[in-house]
């Protein structure tokens, strides 16, 4: 990879484990970058993330700049200087300026204060996070905002940090913790530091698969994309896990993980492949409820989201595991009973009319938010659902033949294969009206005869298992009504509740793509499979110029979270089976 390559309006800058990150956003309106750097603590989510702003320039002056990063280190100049920042720790930030002053300003409401000959501590009242920092080059002073108390005098809230350069030089540290602070550590030693963080980027480089010539750069971009997206094992996080991005969308979901898991299983270090793959998809599993739930979303230490879940993808991500690795019984034996209470849950408690037919008591549950499949209403019984519980049971099955010479497991398999057969017969008698499969609401059984989203056409995930009459039936309908020139549109372009970025009202998205394409490839649609493949490869590297949570399905820009994971092991999953 070149120099400079990476975009940090299109990927974040961070580090292996690390729980900080660096943005910069673009512009509106035809307008360049923001003059500043903004940090964030993916410790947190959403609008909560960015921690501080960083700016360039002389007192109260704020100068434009130019940035381009490596692996190792991101570069900040203009015509006064240069600095420099990079990744010290997991929770510290180390900057070099030589000749660029700078103002380190706290995002959200908190206050700070002096702690020492050279320190400070700001609190992030909003977010909880206590910031320790060191100048140990250079000159510095914490003041403002200034706000009158009810008693009419001015307290400064000590939320800036100015830093001037002396003798042409600064050099700081920032650490950020969430329990409670930690000075950072001294003395800063920008090469020997930067030098580190370049050899376990060089180390996860080794790993990746072979690229030719020809590939050009976005592969390797997305591969630090993925490798810069870890976080350390901490709190819930019972492994080192990769978050969905580490801007805004900085935590787990439940199914989220399992195209990482894909990704990561192509690791050219069989053990380490096997081992990292297993390591992101068990993530949700240890947080699995009596009840066999999985829950929405979760972080180290702010939340774990229930009431909502995610669909059950996870018997297909651990079939496809199955296809590269050997697993030892003790596996085996722990995950069927993973996959058994999931299957269970779906079975038994979210099929609320009980016609055996599941639902998804809303569009989040589906993982498709805003779907028009859920303009009927909630408790909808989409065929979706009962696709990917079909292919769950028969990896049940898979794994129980496998254990079938432990007495526990004798008949398993039979009588997981008898039971998806019974899912995949239900679903055609259910949602199958002869051209296409309909959402019904759970109950009354009312449905849209004219659905116009892509989720209707997810039963193609089946393969081989669909009947061919009606695989040939979807797969027509979405060559010619969803795809378009950069991949799967989520809702029909013809359709009037189309929304260029309408999240799943439009938008290409990388785990509807992937699903659809494997579905594809298993059912004798090369090349079907093949174009779609293709298409979301070039749109990611040409058009969007990165990975982002979604896609505008006409023009191809990237909508939302950039850097965000599963787009970018959906990238090079389709890059290494059809890109190369």
């Amino acid at each position: 990879m070149k120099s400079g390559l990476i975009d940090i309006t299109h990927i974040p800058f961070s580090r292996y484990g690390a729980y900080l990150s660096v943005t910069r956003d673009e512009g509106k309106d035809g307008e360049g970058p923001a003059k500043k750097l903004v940090i964030h603590s993916v410790r947190r989510r959403f609008e909560e993330s960015p921690l501080f702003e960083l700016t360039f320039g002389a007192e109260g002056e704020e100068e434009d700049f130019t940035c381009s990063a490596d692996p190792e280190a991101l570069t900040v100049e203009n015509e006064h200087g240069s600095a420099v920042l990079w990744i010290r720790d997991d929770d510290t930030l180390g900057v070099e300026s030589r000749g660029l002053d700078l103002c380190l300003r706290l995002r959200h409401w908190g206050y700070g204060t002096e702690t020492g000959a050279g320190t400070w501590r700001m609190i992030s009242g909003t977010m909880s996070l206590y910031s320790s920092l060191a100048v140990e080059k250079g000159s510095a002073r914490l003041d403002g905002p200034y706000h009158k108390s009810e008693a009419g005098n001015l307290r400064d809230a000590g939320t800036r940090l100015r830093v001037r350069c002396e003798e042409g030089r600064a050099l700081l540290a920032v650490t950020v913790r969430h329990a409670a602070p930690r000075e950072p550590v001294l003395p800063i030693l920008p090469e020997e530091e930067i030098a580190a963080a370049r050899a376990e980027w060089d180390g996860f480089l080794s790993l990746l698969p072979k690229e030719p010539a020809e590939a050009g750069d976005f592969p390797v971009v997305t591969w630090y994309n993925l490798w810069s997206s870890f976080v350390r094992a901490e709190g819930i996080y019972r492994y080192d896990t990769m978050l969905m991005a580490k801007k805004s969308m900085s935590s787990t979901w439940s199914w989220d993980h399992c195209f990482n898991a894909l990704a990561m299983a192509h690791l050219t270090d069989p053990q380490a492949a096997r081992r990292v793959a297993m390591d992101q998809f068990s993530a949700p599993f240890w947080l699995q409820n009596e009840g066999g739930v999985l829950p929405d979303m979760w972080n180290p230490d702010l939340e774990i989201r229930w009431g909502t879940t995610k669909p059950p993808i996870h018997g297909w991500c651990f079939g496809l595991l199955m296809d590269r690795f050997g697993f030892d019984r003790d596996t085996l034996t722990e995950v069927y009973g993973w996959l058994e209470s999931w299957t269970r849950w779906w079975t038994e408690t979210s099929d609320t009319d009980g016609d055996g037919i599941p639902d998804y008591p809303q569009g989040c549950d589906s993982g498709w938010d805003n779907s028009t499949l859920f303009d009927a209403g909630y408790f909808m019984e989409t065929p979706d659902l009962p696709a990917f519980l079909v292919l769950q049971m028969k990896t049940l099955a898979r794994i129980a033949d496998k254990l079938a010479s432990y007495p526990a497991f004798e008949g398993k398999a039979a009588y997981w294969n008898a039971e998806a057969d019974a899912m995949l017969a239900r679903l055609i008698a259910h949602s199958w009206d002869g051209e296409r499969f309909v959402a019904k609401k759970s109950g009354s059984h009312e449905s849209d005869a004219q659905p116009t989203s892509l989720l209707s056409l997810m039963p193609l995930v089946l393969g081989e298992l669909l009947p061919k009459d009606i695989r040939d039936k979807l797969a027509l309908v979405l060559e010619r009504d969803f795809l378009t020139d950069n991949g799967l549109a989520t809702e029909m372009p013809q359709s009037p509740k189309y929304r260029p970025d309408g999240y799943w009202r439009g938008p290409i998205w990388a785990p509807s793509t992937y699903l659809l394409v494997d579905g594809l490839r298993r059912g004798g649609y090369d090349r079907l499979a093949r174009t779609v493949a293709e298409r979301y490869c070039r749109m990611s590297a040409e058009r969007a110029n990165g990975n982002y949570e979604n896609f505008d399905a006409l023009s191809g820009m990237g909508h939302r979270a950039p850097g965000y994971t599963w787009s970018a092991s959906v990238y090079m999953l389709l890059h290494w089976e059809y890109g190369r």
